[in-house]
């Protein structure tokens, strides 16, 4: 005799999905938005409070003192899952680079929870709605330390989010992008407290002349005392890439959409010089004994087109060579690419790629 019974399992397991939902569409400050119109994503408010010091292995100042950083939580439909990733910024951009909203199609956060992937985006310190230091005194230590503290928070669940008890997970990753990607290393060869790091567009060695000119144009801002973080706030910030067209020459590449670039450098932001000043120095600490001590499966992506890296030479390649610790490096070459490779033309196949390299390490 046919039935249509389901499965008491099945029942069980729907229940328990359905219930979790329930729970998420509760908690205060909690927003659903849907991916693809596909599986509703929650996004939860969240906030850290940290201690801009630096314990890191690279030399440099900070001001000591207890700041707040905010970003979102990016929850797949479903039970809770025990993995997370932290993602982490790098200069001109803001939380904003991981969720972008400004262009249908380029919101690479929503994308990996509608995946599966759980997320944390954050504004770095110095960043939008973040905590503010004078810009002298954050630096590439400093920040990597800052991140350090978030990773062990996202572990234990010592965090706000959105008025209700904090998820606490068992496995983190962190990616960074750009300078961001610098700091990735730096906390992961700093404090091995993470499960596996993304590295995008970054390297430590190779720079383009283009790169070269903007990092000494954005120093010598800085050492006249740079500006402020926006009106009323605090000093010692400068922007990377004089002007706009400049910005867009370094992040963007010709095969970008017009309206991507338009509204991301509207939005572009400052960054803290004490971060600029303090870039080599972090690269000279990690060619020595840094990045090959880190000891987790790493991905590194890079865009073919990034303007900020000799195309003469396989930079890419020899940055991945330095890895020798790492037990797996996943090579992800976005062909068609410049430097914001979350806000280019392979956006889409950057997604799908991490989205593959995240289940692989259980995040």
């Amino acid at each position: 005799m046919k039935t249509n019974a389901l499965p008491r399992a099945a029942v069980l397991a729907a229940a328990a999905c359905l219930a979790t939902i329930a729970l998420l569409m509760a908690w205060p400050g909690v927003s659903a938005r849907a991916a693809q119109g596909s599986a509703l994503v929650q996004q939860v408010p969240v906030s850290f409070t940290v201690s801009n010091t630096n314990t890191s292995r690279v030399p440099c100042l900070t001001d000591g003192r207890t700041y707040t950083i905010a970003g979102t939580l990016f929850l797949p439909a479903g039970p809770m899952p025990q993995g997370v990733t932290l993602y982490a910024h790098g200069l001109g951009f803001a939380a904003y680079f991981w969720d972008f909203t400004a262009v249908p199609g380029y919101d690479y956060a929503l994308y990996e929870a509608d995946a599966g992937h759980a997320s944390v985006v954050v504004d770095r310190l110095g960043y939008g709605v973040s905590g503010k230091p004078q810009g002298l005194l954050s630096c590439i230590g400093g920040q990597a330390s800052v991140l350090h503290q978030v990773v062990q928070d996202l572990r234990h669940g010592r965090y706000r989010a959105g008025g209700a008890g904090a998820p606490a997970f068992s496995r983190v990753g962190l990616v960074g992008h750009s300078a961001g990607g610098e700091l990735t290393e730096v906390e992961a060869e700093s404090f091995h407290d993470v499960n596996a790091i993304g590295v995008m567009d970054w390297a430590d060695q190779f720079f383009s002349p283009l790169a070269y000119t903007s990092f000494a144009v954005d120093g010598a801002g800085c050492a006249l005392g740079g500006t402020a973080q926006g009106p009323g706030g605090p000093g010692g910030y400068n922007d990377f890439g004089a002007t706009p067209a400049d910005y867009d020459q370094v992040m963007f590449n010709a095969a970008s959409n017009p309206a991507v670039v338009a509204a991301a450098t509207a939005m572009r932001t400052k960054d803290p010089c004490g971060d600029i000043l303090s870039i080599l120095t972090g690269t000279a600490i990690d060619l020595v004994g840094g990045v090959q001590s880190i000891n987790v499966p790493i991905a590194y992506v890079w865009g073919a087109q990034d303007a900020l890296f000799l195309d003469a030479l396989p930079w890419a390649g020899l940055q991945e060579a330095l890895y020798l610790g790492s037990p797996r490096v996943t090579n992800i070459e976005l062909p068609d690419s410049g430097h914001a490779v979350t806000l280019g033309p392979d956006s889409t196949m950057l997604e799908r790629s991490m989205n593959g390299w995240l289940k692989s390490n259980g995040l």
